[in-house]
């Protein structure tokens, strides 16, 4: 069975618009500053175009269709995880201590999606799509509940971030949210009754490619260098000295108060 006319319109539709963040990720060199993003849009434009061609020529439920979709969907599930890491690192670099934590909960997070996705496609008769589909969602929702959280933690104590990866950021949490509830609950409820909500995944990701193409309209600010550290033996002296005068000063008072 090839695409109806309405799917192909939207695949045809987001083709267009992934050529256009390629293009703006191209000329804005968004390579320097968000390299795993970069490699995000222009891979997942290769598996559109790509994967569009398939369906063209041998109708998207033919095996060729169902093993190269399944084929890369784990390679775009990897890609995702990381941009979802790389904006957490863009946001919390200039706080070691703080992104030490960050850290370990993704690296938690990824880990236990995994053995889940593993248990739960051990017991499956497909075990690659099973395995897939298990990491999808809980994908889905890590990155839903993570960033949600992110945004607003870096909202509440002004944590600084340009105004383009936030907004990239925003993005990736609204599709990977949209998601989720479609998933979980309108997929189960609005599927048998009207046909064209399959294509409900494609128009969420067209809003975040928008979303995407609107942060990068102009071309990101100059990074700052960082600020140069005296040597650790200075810090150290200031500190005793530091401590010396509040000791001095302590005893000022207490000389001070004495009746």
């Amino acid at each position: 069975m090839h695409l109806t006319a309405s799917a192909f319109a939207l695949w045809t539709f987001t083709i267009i618009l992934e050529g256009l963040l390629c293009a703006v990720v191209v000329q804005r060199r968004l390579w320097r500053r968000l390299p795993l993003f970069s490699s995000y849009v222009l891979f997942k434009f290769l598996v559109t175009t790509a994967l569009w061609l398939v369906y063209k020529r041998f109708a998207y439920d033919s095996n060729s269709a169902r093993y190269f979709f399944w084929s890369t969907q784990s390679l775009l599930l990897l890609s995702r995880a990381s941009v979802c890491a790389e904006l957490c690192w863009l946001a919390f670099k200039s706080r070691p201590g703080l992104w030490s934590y960050v850290r370990k909960a993704l690296i938690a997070i990824s880990a236990a999606i995994l053995l889940y996705a593993a248990i739960d496609a051990y017991r499956q008769v497909s075990a690659l799509r099973s395995f897939v589909v298990t990491s999808e969602r809980g994908l889905e929702l890590s990155i839903a509940i993570f960033l949600t959280s992110f945004l607003i933690i870096a909202n509440r104590y002004r944590i600084p971030m340009e105004r383009a990866p936030f907004l990239i950021a925003l993005g990736v949490c609204l599709h990977s949210a949209f998601q989720v509830l479609n998933n979980t609950f309108f997929k189960t409820w609005l599927d048998p009754y009207f046909s064209w909500w399959r294509n409900a995944y494609m128009v969420s990701f067209q809003v975040a490619l928008v979303i995407w193409l609107f942060a990068l309209r102009r071309p990101l600010p100059e990074t700052k260098p960082a600020p140069t550290l005296l040597p650790k033996d200075t810090y150290y002296s200031y500190g005793r000295l530091i401590d010396q005068r509040l000791k001095d000063l302590d005893r000022d008072i207490q000389e001070v108060m004495k009746p």
